[in-house]
């Protein structure tokens, strides 16, 4: 064998070695991609789900309200819940989802890193806020179920407030754990497409 032929030979067998380390490394590429964005809009519709729950809550206080709307100490406190959730559904109107098929990586970076410090910085709020609408909530609806006052009524009220600083005590607790975990994915998503990055420059 000449050669000229080994030289061809070894050039083809190079060529093939090279597209092959290439297609790997976009599969590899792929695939995190993949994960990331698969993590961030399970947590992004998460969100977008509570927002507008948010808005129903807040329809549900008003009808409550109205159909309360005498007697002032079940009204008020319904009107006072549904502008809470008001409240929360334009502080949340923000998120909004990405077109992940238009949005370049160090866009789609920036965007879960904005939304992982507007869920930090809205998690006490959100809380309080569902607090304040189950307080508010609960006892215009055992009125309109029930036909009970539990403001009237010694026993209800104290398995009321019972039960309301257990809800506390759970939402605490669970809350805080949710809220880190969504933390944790976050940032495990930015570092990820980081790598990415980092990955096309080379």
């Amino acid at each position: 064998m000449e050669l000229n032929e080994l030289k061809n030979i070894w050039k083809n067998e190079n060529k093939k070695l090279e597209e092959r380390i290439k297609l790997n490394e976009n599969l590899i590429k792929k695939m995190k991609m993949d994960k990331t964005v698969g993590a961030y809009d399970k947590l992004l519709k998460v969100s977008i789900i509570g927002r507008n729950l948010a808005l129903v809550y807040c329809a549900l206080s008003v009808w409550m309200a109205l159909s309360f709307i005498e007697e002032i100490k079940f009204s008020i406190p319904a009107t006072i819940g549904a502008l809470a959730m008001l409240w929360s559904f334009i502080s949340h109107i923000s998120i909004k989802k990405p077109d992940y098929n238009k949005v370049s990586l160090i866009e789609l970076q920036k965007s879960i890193c904005n939304f992982r410090m507007h869920t930090a910085s809205m998690a006490k709020y959100d809380r309080s806020i569902v607090f304040l609408w189950l307080l508010t909530f609960a006892p215009i609806f055992i009125k309109y179920v029930y036909n009970v006052s539990i403001y009237s009524n010694y026993k209800y009220f104290s398995i009321f407030c019972l039960v309301s600083v257990v809800y506390i005590i759970l939402m605490v607790a669970l809350g805080n754990q949710v809220y880190q975990k969504y933390e944790k994915q976050l940032k495990q998503s930015e570092t990820s497409l980081n790598e990415i990055i980092e990955f096309e420059k080379m």
